[in-house]
């Protein structure tokens, strides 16, 4: 399948191209050259880089309003971006699209873009499509104890993926499978809990973790389970109960922060 992340338009339109991604904020004004459409920001990685006629991916603007009209000068020598893609739309970046007259799409986590992607933007559907991107279905369950703690599991160096990270219980959505009946297959498989022992308190909204070129689209469940043993299979070698002020000192597999948000926890 087609990965599509969903994004929300700025500026209306739909253009193909590829993507030049910086994960710092950039100033328009005194970072951006309205005449070569280079980069000039030492902590970006596009530092150097011409911009022209790509997908300029970033998190946010930054620095004075007159940054629209840098790139609106940029749109008038031919060496602007084709469009844009960002996670926050603030004035500065909504003026500058409309100013540049290009399509623009806020929402996106950066995260699940690499530097040199071939993207599509459609701001009028709401999407950012990546046609080289492999779509893989998993579900992950996160379990809970009567005293909030959550349990993770380190995956083993004998998995397909993130081997010797943290994760909840995980599994690929095999075919014709709901993402609900594939959670209770994997917490029996993986921990040894019986079905009749989870109380499911919330499903998930989708999460997008992107490894390199799969992008894995992650349905969420939270269950309540009650103080029964825990039995491992092959795919993990240990597991702790820990609390949500102690994940971040965790190596945690990509997206699982988002996975907790999408279920109602905030991690401290």
């Amino acid at each position: 399948m087609v990965v599509r992340l969903p994004a929300r338009r700025v500026t209306p339109g739909r253009v193909t191209g590829t993507i030049a991604k910086s994960s710092v904020p950039i100033s328009f004004l005194g970072e951006l050259d309205p005449e070569t459409g280079r980069v000039d920001n030492s902590q970006s990685e596009l530092h150097g880089t011409s911009i022209s006629r790509r997908l300029f991916a970033f998190p946010e603007a930054r620095g004075s309003t007159v940054g629209p009209y840098v790139l609106y000068g940029a749109r008038k020598h031919g060496v602007g971006p084709a469009g844009m893609i960002v996670h926050r739309a603030d004035a500065i970046v909504a003026s500058a699209a409309v100013l540049a007259d290009i399509p623009c799409v806020a929402g996106v986590d950066l995260a699940n873009l690499l530097h040199g992607d071939e993207a599509i933007i459609d701001a009028d559907a709401g999407f950012v499509e990546l046609p080289g991107v492999e779509e893989t279905h998993v579900v992950t369950a996160i379990l809970e104890d009567s005293e909030g703690k959550v349990l993770l599991l380190k995956r083993s160096d004998k998995v397909g993926s993130f081997q010797g990270r943290w994760a909840g219980v995980s599994g690929y959505l095999e075919k014709g499978v709901t993402p609900s009946e594939q959670s209770f297959t994997e917490i029996g498989e993986e921990v040894g809990l019986p079905r009749g022992s989870l109380e499911l308190r919330k499903e998930g909204a989708r999460v997008y973790a992107r490894d390199g070129p799969r992008m894995f689209v992650v349905h969420p469940f939270r269950y309540r389970v009650p103080p029964l043993p825990i039995t491992l299979d092959w795919e993990h070698t240990e597991y702790r109960w820990v609390s949500l002020a102690e994940l971040t000192s965790f190596d945690t597999v990509p997206g699982l922060d988002r996975v907790l948000a999408s279920l109602g926890f905030h991690p401290a």
